[in-house]
């Protein structure tokens, strides 16, 4: 049983850890599903860095830190900022190989 909660604990802990940068990373190439994962990890981020403020791994830190990174990726993916590096990028990775 002891082996379970240490293994929970750092599952959360390292997901507490890495959240302000998954709503980065997670669906690089497509607009619309990039909007929805940076709306959800700011609701996670809202709900878990609400929570306990003086934990010992200070981790409502981290997720309050998501819901600035969260809210930028939406508010670019929103604009439509990130349009341009994309098709750059599907145009030098799909050019024909001679």
């Amino acid at each position: 049983m002891k082996i379970l909660i240490v293994a929970l604990t750092v599952t959360f802990l390292c997901t507490a850890y890495a959240w302000p940068v998954i709503a980065l990373l997670i669906y690089p190439m497509n607009r619309r599903r990039g909007f929805w994962a940076a709306l959800y990890c700011c609701v996670v981020g809202v709900f878990f860095g609400t929570g306990p403020q003086y934990s010992h791994f200070n981790t409502g830190e981290f997720f309050g830190a998501a819901i600035f990174t969260s809210a930028a990726r939406a508010a670019a993916e929103a604009a439509g900022i990130l349009e341009r590096p994309r098709s750059a990028w599907r145009r030098r990775h799909t050019a024909p190989v001679e």
